[in-house]
């Protein structure tokens, strides 16, 4: 697995980090993303996306989802991720068990920021006109994101993309 960049992804307040979601989706043009799902579905995660994925071409590489109690999967992941964003102790354990030395895993809150500007960096060597999408999100994001119901009437229909998670 030719992974760019690990996140977990895990409720805060009974909230998807929605906002996470959409970045790593987003720096997914650059490279494959795994979002570590920790007591988050698929399904979930989807129900973010589904605003985002119409404004991406489909042939970019997209983001995995892999279950936290998949070892394996999860084992696989970190070893070859060029970086690694942990948002729970019981991840970050997981992945020094892996043989990630701990200076090489940041926190979560530092993920939006860095995809940020290093995918904003790396599209503009490419194509310096491109904007971050804006998109409204179906499912409550316990954050004020400046995206309203009103810009999905608006938006074309939205197909779902699947991953696959065998692998």
């Amino acid at each position: 697995m030719q992974t760019r960049r690990v996140i977990e992804i895990v409720k805060s307040g009974g909230h998807l980090p929605a906002e996470l979601i959409l970045t790593g989706y987003w720096a997914s043009q650059s490279g494959l993303i795994v979002f570590i799902l920790n007591g988050v579905t698929p399904q979930a995660v989807n129900l973010v996306l589904d605003p985002i994925v119409v404004t991406l071409p489909l042939t970019i590489p997209g983001v995995l989802y892999v279950d936290v109690r998949d070892k394996a999967r999860v084992r696989e992941a970190v070893l070859f991720a060029e970086e690694i964003y942990a948002a729970t102790r019981f991840f970050r354990r997981l992945t020094v068990r892996c043989g990630i030395a701990p200076r090489l895993i940041a926190p979560v809150e530092r993920a939006i920021p860095m995809l940020e500007s290093r995918t904003l960096s790396e599209r503009d060597a490419r194509t310096p006109d491109v904007a971050k999408p804006q998109v409204t999100t179906p499912v409550p994001t316990g954050h004020r994101l400046g995206w309203g119901a009103a810009d999905a009437a608006r938006r074309a229909p939205i197909r779902l993309q699947t991953f696959d998670n065998s692998i």
